[in-house]
């Protein structure tokens, strides 16, 4: 969605004090009451106080490569595959078709995939997890919201096609709704290992909404998710993308990348409310792309022309 920069913190603003002033102008297909709650599994609380300190490390970026197709101006999602070494996977946000393109590291386009049974209409992140009958899936965030209008919102997922350009037909949606009413999100995570489900709301004050989603969401239907708690990334500091893997989980703002570390059999809600810090400033025009790969992890900005930005440790002496 493109961004005006002098104007961004007062578009925000009137966003979000209209959340209780508009109406709904969308039927909802589930209500809130009638959608399946998911049982209340971890308390909710509060991630420690005060904005996570910054890491220990420096985390340096490097430039990859650079995206030129024309068709990739929005990108908003973006999941490095475990199953096809060296590809990245990307998709814009509103105004595309639901569609995901496979990206070169250096930013070469290798095939842009469509998937005719799904439906986009403002797709915020993506991830890679587990499916039935095993394997790798692509979960899709329909769960845009710029005017916090919607009754709910939407996850697809899909097995991970090969990146060969094409029809993928196919895929399964879970309808969700937040206790509170809707919310502007743009950051999905997913656990590789249990296929549970957290989503990162936006939020001027800087405290973070945490909502899980556990993997045993019957997925065809609607589903309530539950708030786990919130984390302080700092007011302005809006969450626009994250990722996770068995080891770690990244959130991205705008200018900014978190890093907490998992311990073995955590879950996601709670390690995002555990201790965790800054690892680095980054500077984008529009970032709202992140994906974890080896020991760093990629940022991407929307816009053509744009870098492709890989972050790595480097120990402090």
């Amino acid at each position: 969605m493109p961004r005006l920069a002098g104007a961004l913190a007062i578009a925000l603003l009137l966003t979000a004090c209209s959340q209780s002033a508009a109406p709904s102008t969308e039927t909802p297909t589930t209500t809130a009451e009638e959608a399946t709650t998911v049982p209340d599994a971890a308390t909710t609380t509060t991630a420690p106080p005060g904005r996570p300190p910054f890491c220990g490390d420096q985390w340096m970026p490097r430039e990859t490569g650079t995206v030129t197709d024309p068709t990739l101006g929005e990108i908003s999602g973006a999941a490095v595959s475990r199953s096809h070494p060296g590809v990245l996977w990307v998709h814009n946000d509103s105004g595309d078709d639901a569609a995901v393109s496979a990206l070169r590291r250096d930013g070469t386009l290798l095939a842009r995939i469509t998937f005719p049974d799904l439906t986009a209409r403002d797709w915020e992140d993506m991830a890679i997890g587990p499916g039935p009958g095993g394997g790798d899936y692509l979960y899709l965030a329909d769960i845009g919201d710029n005017t916090t209008s919607r009754p709910s919102v939407l996850i697809h997922r899909v097995g991970e096609p090969a990146p060969v350009a094409g029809p993928v037909a196919g895929g399964e949606t879970l309808e969700i709704t937040y206790p509170d009413g809707p919310a502007e999100a743009e950051s999905l995570l997913v656990d590789p290992d249990t296929g549970d489900m957290v989503i990162l709301g936006k939020a001027l004050s800087g405290m973070t909404p945490v909502w899980e989603t556990p993997s045993g969401a019957p997925w065809g239907s609607s589903v309530m998710a539950e708030l786990r708690g919130r984390i302080p990334l700092g007011t302005f500091a809006l969450a626009t993308g994250a990722d996770a893997d068995a080891t770690r989980i990244v959130v991205r703002t705008y200018d900014e990348a978190f890093l907490w570390d998992r311990s073995p059999g955590s879950s996601l809600a709670a390690t995002l409310l555990g201790p965790g810090c800054r690892v680095a400033r980054i500077s984008e025009p529009q970032g709202e792309a992140v994906a974890l790969a080896e020991e760093g992890f990629y940022t991407l900005s929307e816009g053509v022309g744009e870098a492709i930005l890989y972050y790595e440790s480097r120990k402090d002496p």
